[in-house]
């Protein structure tokens, strides 16, 4: 099947033009020091014609933004997660109406985390060239090859959803087919508070309420300056170091010094650091309680094996698998939920909403 290349407003504008109420979407973008992926292609396709848009090119990408926020149309994504980051980014939005194929995969036993590649090859018996994922997708030009790798990825989306959704539909699960998309696609929308970012550290637990007070601001300033300046965290001061800081609560550039950070990073941002420390030593009022982990709880290890009998037990009679059902993730969330937020009812966790909700509810009581 052929393709267009898309490097013009016009051509972009008339391309957005169609009626087709299905479009199979990709993206293929660059992320290795920077907070945001960068945009390197992105791959369209009605059911009649492939495009694909150069955004290093097109100055004008608001058509293709109204074409993915109009609610009459819906978009097919396969494990589209970074996908939405990079449409909210851009666009200032996520698409109105998603469905995804590798969760439709897994709802039909296909596999949980199933790739493109493998989904195509298992349901349409065509081999696809993955030679090229791991192409710089904002160098130019791109060859044939990458081109043809890049249009592959939504040509054959379109009847593999054609396909996973005929089978949804004679198994009665696209109606939580559809909730699950419609869930994913709002918990993309959803970014950690700069305030709570020091609850992503991972050895947050082990340190008393003076650090936690001084790893909360300088991870609320992290994330703020990564952002600001389009930078991984970890590129602005690496999470370790941040720790270390926290730790020792240095007074001086001296003291800085002889933590082991990066030169650079006390160069660009010593005295903020330092700043930082001495704000957190004088509010002691607003430090956090010290972080508990949930394996610390009594009776951690019983109801964790007590939620994963219930989940193997209703999947097998729902046929679906447990891992969809209930991940440790959500299972923690739901655990978090019930010890630490003593079963507020405005933060209701995934396992009691939904499909999920009508499967374990009662259950889970």
């Amino acid at each position: 099947m052929t393709y267009t290349v898309i490097t013009d407003n016009q051509t972009l504008a008339d391309f957005c033009a169609t009626d087709a109420s299905v479009l199979a979407v990709d993206t293929e973008f660059v992320r290795t020091r920077t907070f945001y992926a960068k945009p390197g292609l992105y791959q369209l396709h009605d059911g009649r014609q492939t495009a694909l848009v150069d955004p290093l090119a097109v100055t004008d990408l608001s058509p293709l933004w109204r074409l993915l926020h109009d609610p009459a149309r819906l978009c097919l994504l396969h494990a589209g997660g970074e996908d939405l980051e990079l449409f909210q980014h851009q666009s200032g939005a996520l698409p109105a109406r998603v469905h995804d194929t590798q969760l439709a995969a897994a709802f039909l036993g296909l596999g949980t985390q199933l790739g493109f590649a493998a989904l195509v090859e298992q349901l349409q018996g065509v081999s696809l060239d993955k030679a090229h994922a791991r192409t710089d997708w904002l160098a130019r030009p791109l060859s044939v090859e990458q081109l043809r790798y890049a249009a592959d990825d939504v040509i054959y989306l379109y009847p593999l959803y054609e396909q996973l959704w005929e089978r949804l539909e004679q198994r009665g699960l696209s109606a939580w087919f559809e909730q699950e998309c419609e869930w994913t696609v709002r918990r993309r929308s959803v970014s950690t508070p700069p305030e709570l970012a020091y609850l992503d550290i991972k050895n947050a637990w082990t340190l008393e309420r003076q650090a936690l007070g001084i790893l909360q601001c300088l991870c609320q300033w992290r994330l703020l300056e990564a952002k600001r300046r389009d930078l991984a965290v970890n590129f602005v001061v690496k999470e370790a170091h941040l720790v270390r800081v926290a730790e020792r609560a240095p007074r001086t550039l001296s003291d800085l010094n002889r933590l082991g950070l990066e030169p650079m990073e006390i160069k660009r941002h010593g005295e903020t650091l330092l700043a930082l420390v001495q704000q957190a030593l004088g509010c002691p009022e607003s430090w956090p309680e010290p972080v508990k982990r949930l394996v610390d709880y009594p009776g951690y290890k019983s109801e964790l094996k007590r939620i994963k009998a219930i989940v193997e037990r209703v999947g097998e009679k729902a046929g679906l698998p447990a891992e969809l059902i209930a991940s440790k993730r959500l299972i923690h969330q739901y655990l978090s939920w019930k010890w630490r937020l003593e079963e507020t009812e405005d933060v209701i966790p995934a396992l009691l909403l939904g499909w999920r909700g009508e499967l374990l509810g009662e259950q889970l009581q």
